[in-house]
């Protein structure tokens, strides 16, 4: 079984949960390549804020010993609460893949890691030095940290602040009212800043990339839908602009 076959059967198994997130599996499958490229299949990874857990089952199906967890798909009120998760969690245990609400932020190092998967979760924090300490503290001696996140420095994004419009695309109500309890996007970064981040945080940087998370041009679509393609298919000629930043690092000790 190849990463695409994987991926198409980590789809397929988890339906109708996964259906609609089908938008992501370019996105997905990049980092399923990635991670298969620099990871053996004896590796043990822990996929931090893994959702449903698309990307864990398709590195599962593969031969990886790996775990997802994400407090969020547990609480109701919250945006990611999944209201059927009795019948999500039947398909896991059929799986026998074991996903959990561990936050690797606040519980104990009851085991470490070596990698540990976070795919936009770093966008979601308000303390991000503390939140990758808390991440490299469940990662063994020379494992790897594997980061995703939107980059903010995308083309699409540049043509926006032209405009006079900001970057930050999150709902400024949302933003404005929930204060300390806001779930969204607190800070995006360029790749040179993740570098930097990385760097700071005593992490060897093994590969730094930016990469578009969706192909476009990929059906038909409506007007708006074109006019975003239009700026992804263009950031391929222009070096930094595509809309994902990865860094795959190896931890110091």
């Amino acid at each position: 079984m190849n990463n695409h076959q994987a991926l198409e059967k980590s789809y397929q198994i988890l339906s109708p949960f996964s259906d609609t997130q089908r938008w992501e599996f370019h996105n997905n499958l990049v980092h399923l390549n990635f991670l298969t490229e620099m990871l053996s299949r004896d590796s043990s990874l822990f996929d931090a804020g893994c959702g449903i857990g698309i990307l864990s089952l398709a590195l599962k199906l593969l031969g990886y010993n790996v775990e997802g967890g994400d407090k969020y798909l547990f609480v109701a009120g919250t945006p990611y609460f999944c209201p059927e998760l009795p019948r999500l969690q039947t398909i896991w245990s059929q799986e026998k893949l074991s996903i959990s609400s561990k936050d690797m932020l606040t519980d104990s190092v009851e085991q470490k890691y070596d990698c540990v998967i976070s795919i936009a979760t770093i966008e979601h924090q308000k303390d991000t030095e503390w939140f990758i300490q808390k991440i490299i503290q469940h990662i063994s001696s020379g494992g790897y940290l594997y980061m995703a996140t939107p980059n903010i420095a995308h083309l699409l994004n540049r043509v926006r602040f032209l405009f006079g419009r900001s970057p930050m695309t999150h709902n400024l109500r949302d933003f404005f009212s929930a204060g300390e309890n806001y779930t969204g996007h607190w800070r995006e970064y360029t790749l040179k800043e993740l570098k930097s981040i990385s760097e700071w945080s005593n992490l060897e940087i093994i590969m730094a990339r930016n990469m578009q998370s969706a192909r476009p041009f990929r059906r038909f679509k409506n007007f708006r839908e074109l006019y975003v393609d239009f700026f992804r298919l263009l950031s391929y000629l222009i070096p930094g602009t595509k809309d994902t930043n990865l860094i795959f690092a190896k931890v110091k000790r």
